[in-house]
């Protein structure tokens, strides 16, 4: 937060007519002032006054000369209050308008020895008026400085939650870019593993896997198209490219597997009606990941695909069996469970994986019906 604009506006200069309209009052009717002295005073302050308007950019300078004119009209005229409303604003532009902490120790230093020289040109006692005076050029001092912490402290937090917003934006396109990317690659990489090993032996299956390796890059084009397309638009549209709500369960676990005859889908209950389509999209995200990372890691052993719909949400359990033989796990980088478990945290669902008893691998999920208010079930 800065306050690099210096010209005088609509507040400024109403803040400012309202001081010398006091200290031009106080000149014309109080009885205090020396008589046949008002017009010069009453000039001193309208020029203090157009210096406060046309100088202000100069503040250090500004309140000096203000100060000087507010102890010149003091002598001159004994007016009780001189020019103290004007330097008052003079010193609430000077900290108010500037980042550096000195101008508070400069304005205080200023209001102390304008006061100091005010009472002892007064009529009241000099302790009693150097207090009173130096404490009422102090308040706006005080007030500009609280005044200026509290805008910084809201501009703090501004930027805070700005960064924050940022920061999640970009861990979901890193989710996706994840989903699309790692688990597009994952998908060809075990293909061509299988067409490379059956190509000889084999044509038709080696035919099958390079088809399914040319659909699913056509795919992954589409799909990180689709997400380039949202990066480079402002428009508000879902950061969820596929697997949709309208996606069927089975297409998933192809698009995962790239093929099922080696996942069994189970089914038990069906979507209540009217459900959201967050809890459609993270459902089939769910088993998207896990599929996938059993082709990664376990290779092409049976996998299960458990959903059961219950009162309240739908369990999700994805099991694979142990490979058969030993062999080399595709490196992880754990951003997959990762990106499962906060999409199912963010509907208010939990997401527990770890290794099987016979050996192989589980995760098992709840993720609670959202009704279309956006309330959970």
């Amino acid at each position: 937060m800065t306050h690099t604009d210096h010209r005088a506006g609509r507040t400024d200069l109403a803040v400012i007519v309202a001081a010398l309209a006091v200290s031009i009052g106080v000149l014309v009717t109080d009885p205090d002032v020396v008589a046949g002295r008002q017009l010069p005073g009453i000039a001193l302050a309208v020029a203090a006054a157009v210096l406060l308007v046309v100088a202000g950019r100069f503040g250090r300078a500004t309140v000096v000369a203000i100060g000087v004119l507010d102890v010149v009209t003091l002598a001159w005229t004994s007016s009780p209050i001189a020019l103290l409303p004007l330097l008052a604003v003079a010193l609430f532009r000077l900290v108010y308008r500037s980042e550096d902490r000195s101008v508070i120790w400069f304005g205080s230093l200023v209001a102390i020895v304008v006061a100091g020289s005010g009472a002892q040109v007064g009529g009241e006692p000099f302790w009693f008026e150097w207090v009173t005076d130096a404490a009422v050029l102090l308040l706006p001092i005080a007030a500009a400085d609280a005044r200026r912490s509290d805008l910084r402290r809201r501009a703090d937090e501004v930027e805070r939650q700005v960064a924050e917003r940022l920061q999640a934006e970009r861990l979901r396109i890193a989710y996706d870019l994840h989903d699309i990317v790692a688990h597009s690659l994952s998908a060809i990489t075990v293909q061509s593993g299988i067409a490379a090993h059956v190509f000889e032996r084999d044509p038709a299956a080696a035919h099958s896997a390079l088809v399914e390796i040319n659909d699913v890059g056509r795919r992954s084009l589409d799909e990180l198209r689709s997400l380039l397309g949202l990066l480079r638009s402002d428009e508000s549209v879902p950061l969820r490219p596929v697997p949709t709500a309208t996606t069927a369960l089975s297409d998933v676990v192809v698009a995962a597997a790239g093929h099922s005859r080696a996942v069994e889908v189970v089914e038990d209950g069906d979507y209540p009606a009217g459900v959201a389509e967050s809890t459609v999209v993270t459902v089939h995200r769910i088993v998207h990941e896990c599929l996938v990372n059993v082709a990664r890691h376990a290779g092409a052993v049976p996998a299960v695909v458990r959903l059961r719909h219950g009162d309240g949400g739908v369990h999700v359990t994805v099991s694979n069996d142990a490979p058969a033989t030993a062999r080399v796990a595709v490196p992880g980088t754990g951003i997959g469970l990762l990106a499962i478990r906060e999409r199912a945290e963010l509907l208010g669902g939990t997401v527990h994986a770890g290794p099987a008893d016979d050996g192989g691998f589980a995760v098992r999920a709840f993720v609670p019906y959202q009704l279309p208010d956006g309330r959970g079930a």
